[in-house]
């Protein structure tokens, strides 16, 4: 009796273990496994999912190998895949079939394509909602990824290398995690970012929610024709692949421009919003410290068509700064031409191109200079004596240190600066100028009044002061002792001053 219920309890178990590998074989078909992957996707995401191949390998264990993967816009033939994969493969077994859940997809070869905002636009289902599932795959592996975004007009398409992408915990409803390392294009870097992605939205994967924290290293501003240095910045971003929205910190401790200075030590904290479709950054608070000079900062490096094409706009606002600090970047000295306080509120534009900044930079606005000493002595010397003489002093009279404060208005265009209402003080004297000055050449041309505290003669002094006496009234003007039209001519390095006499009378 024991026999025959062993016998007929083997027999049992055999067969419902037959059927259970005819089930397995039978879930497993290419073709079954093909249906499911497309009327999943299609269901959930009302997106068009395709497989070119796929095959069922049994030994060493049961797994699947699959090429041609695509998921692509429906109605949208000519547009290439949002996601495509050249192959993967995976392992499974019955359980993973029955409860439609895989443990990890290996993949060569995704790329991810987002299209035009347009076409997204038209298409259909973009505020459907998508049903919660249980997990499907719980690791999908990949390395040596893309993500291109294509651009109306026929312009070039912004690409991101993906070196590394690893997401867990996927399925339809569901925020998957996600860690990846990219190449950003410009400027060249590399972004280590873990974060997650979705709910996915159906019909619109790319409005799907996107959030995570990143570190930029190695980041080579010259890839931005016109500036220099290494940028180092973490931070965190959320908002979708279209539109992502960061807050973070940024490092550059050799941050140059091409202008003949030398490099400087810049931070910053930011907020900016990064358009996806075209690759502009818009800087929206850029907190910035240049050594010792802070700085509001707002504005957009605009991506434009072909490789390495970016613009720069920018408004600038300084409340309490130093000119050392700015004038290092311009000028290559051992010290700083001069020291002091500055003002400043500008916009500024730098334009893509092979010319030098100095011919591409582009300045509208207004400076302040205030308790300014210049570090050569000669020139320092010479602000004093001005000082001294405009007060009626003789040289040999005390006179405490001299500060000089400038302010005025500026307009930068093709190399050559405009400065207008630009006034010049030391105590005792004034000067008001309008001119132009060249930043490659250095040329000055400049025309103004230098206005006095004391008169001609007292300025003069000594045993000429007599002779000069008589043409005192000539010069006395609105209250001042004398005012003298002036000009400024020469270059930088050897300036000719000199009084415009045709205007005196």
């Amino acid at each position: 009796m024991s026999t025959r219920w062993l016998k007929w309890t083997l027999g049992c178990a055999a067969a419902v273990l037959l059927g259970l590998v005819a089930t397995f074989v039978w879930l497993a078909r290419p073709s079954h496994i093909t249906a499911l992957v497309q009327s999943g996707l299609a269901e959930h995401l009302q997106l068009d999912a395709t497989l070119d191949r796929i095959e069922v390998s049994w030994l060493p264990r049961p797994s699947i190998h699959a090429q041609g993967f695509a998921l692509r816009m429906p109605n949208q033939p000519d547009l290439p895949p949002l996601i495509a994969i050249d192959e993967f493969s995976v392992d499974i077994g019955p359980l993973s079939l029955i409860r439609k859940r895989v443990d990890t997809v290996y993949a060569r070869g995704l790329h991810i394509t987002v299209p035009p905002g347009d076409v997204r636009d038209d298409l259909p289902g973009r505020d459907g909602q998508t049903g919660r599932t249980d997990i499907i795959i719980s690791h999908f592996i990949t390395e040596d990824a893309s993500l291109q975004f294509l651009r109306n007009n026929g312009r070039k398409p912004l690409t991101f290398a993906i070196h590394d992408l690893r997401a867990h915990e996927i399925g339809f409803g569901l925020a998957m995690p996600f860690d990846a390392t990219i190449t950003n294009p410009v400027p060249t870097g590399l972004v280590t970012t873990t974060g997650t992605f979705g709910p996915w939205v159906p019909g619109e994967i790319f409005a799907s929610p996107l959030e995570g924290d990143y570190t930029f290293e190695h980041a080579d501003l010259s890839t931005i024709n016109g500036i220099g240095g290494t940028l180092e910045s973490t931070g965190h971003y959320s908002g979708t692949i279209q539109r992502i929205v960061a807050q973070g910190q940024a490092q550059v401790p050799d941050f140059s421009l091409d202008l003949g200075g030398r490099p400087q030590a810049l931070t910053a904290d930011f907020d900016a919003v990064v358009t996806g479709t075209n690759g502009t950054t818009v800087l929206e608070r850029v907190d910035a410290t240049l050594v010792h000079t802070r700085m509001a900062v707002e504005g957009a490096v605009i991506n434009l068509d072909g490789p390495g094409n970016h613009a720069l706009e920018f408004a600038v606002k300084i409340e309490d700064g130093r000119i050392e600090d700015i004038l290092a970047l311009i000028i290559d000295s051992p010290q700083p031409v001069m020291t002091g306080d500055v003002v400043v509120d500008a916009r500024m534009a730098l334009p893509p191109g092979p010319a030098p900044v100095s011919r591409r930079l582009s300045v509208d606005g207004r400076f302040g200079l205030a308790e300014t000493t210049f570090t050569d002595k000669e020139v320092q010397s010479k602000m004093e004596s001005l000082s001294r003489r405009s007060q009626g002093k003789d040289e040999e009279d005390p006179i405490g240190k001299v500060l000089t404060n400038l302010r005025g208005q500026v307009r930068l265009a093709n190399g050559t600066a405009r400065l207008s209402r630009l006034t010049f003080q030391v105590p005792g004297a004034r000067v008001a100028l309008d001119g132009t000055y060249g930043l490659a050449t250095g040329a000055l041309d400049f025309r103004g009044t230098l206005r006095m505290q004391a008169t001609v003669s007292q300025a003069v002094g000594g045993f000429k002061s007599i002779f000069l006496k008589p043409f005192n009234p000539l010069f006395r003007k609105d209250g001042a002792g004398a005012v003298i039209p002036i000009k400024i001519e020469g270059t930088r390095e050897a300036p000719k001053f000199g009084v415009e006499f045709g205007k005196i009378f």
